[in-house]
């Protein structure tokens, strides 16, 4: 999978700055949202889990949905990229379990390369990073960076716009993992590979 491979290679790049293990858990209290293909794929994986794990998850993902919705009232939908979230926005994901994740092989493609820096062409002019790995203003030398990461978002986008183009159904409400955990996504892409980008 490309994220993969962009975030192996970045923490071969800069070493120890990458300090993204089990236990660092601060990204996963971020409100964020994802797509239909991701919450699918989520879906899939959430059937193959024991019902007693199953359960624990979805129960986790109803009280998600109410205190979401509560911070959402006050703050506005957020939209998060690269900065962890201020105090007074952070809620655990449903799918964190004892400081690691619970549908890790699942995960979306945000919690993929969260950790690393991140370059968003639609955003330029600026390197986003994680402030637990990377200080603000510290420099960051990648001369591959840009080029690789642009790539990767065109590859997704590419994704989404064959989405579209099948005719498959798009949601208007904000889709979350907790979603995914307690609705079954899955059927909304009948016979087709549900895994989010293929290569990505």
């Amino acid at each position: 999978m490309a994220v993969e491979e962009e975030f192996e290679r970045n923490r071969r790049l800069h070493g120890e700055r990458i300090h993204c293990r089990a236990g660092c858990s601060d990204c996963c209290h971020q409100l964020f949202q994802i797509t239909e293909i991701e919450a699918a794929w989520i879906s899939q994986g959430v059937k193959s889990l024991p019902e007693e794990k199953r359960s624990q998850l979805q129960a986790r993902a109803s009280s998600y949905l109410q205190e979401r919705a509560k911070l959402v009232a006050v703050n506005g939908e957020p939209e998060a990229w690269g900065a962890l979230p201020p105090p007074g926005t952070r809620l655990a994901c449903p799918a964190l379990e004892e400081g690691k994740c619970a549908i890790y092989e699942y995960r979306p493609l945000i919690c993929r390369k969260f950790g690393i820096p991140l370059y968003n062409p639609d955003k330029p002019g600026r390197v986003f990073a994680c402030e637990l790995n990377f200080r603000p203003g510290e420099a960051i030398e990648d001369g591959q960076l840009v080029q690789i990461q642009t790539a990767i978002h065109q590859q997704w986008k590419q994704v989404q716009a064959d989405y579209n183009e099948a005719g498959l159904r798009r949601d208007e409400r904000p889709i979350t993992v907790a979603r995914a955990l307690l609705e079954d996504f899955a059927e909304w892409i009948p016979e087709r590979g549900i895994e989010p980008g293929g290569s990505l």
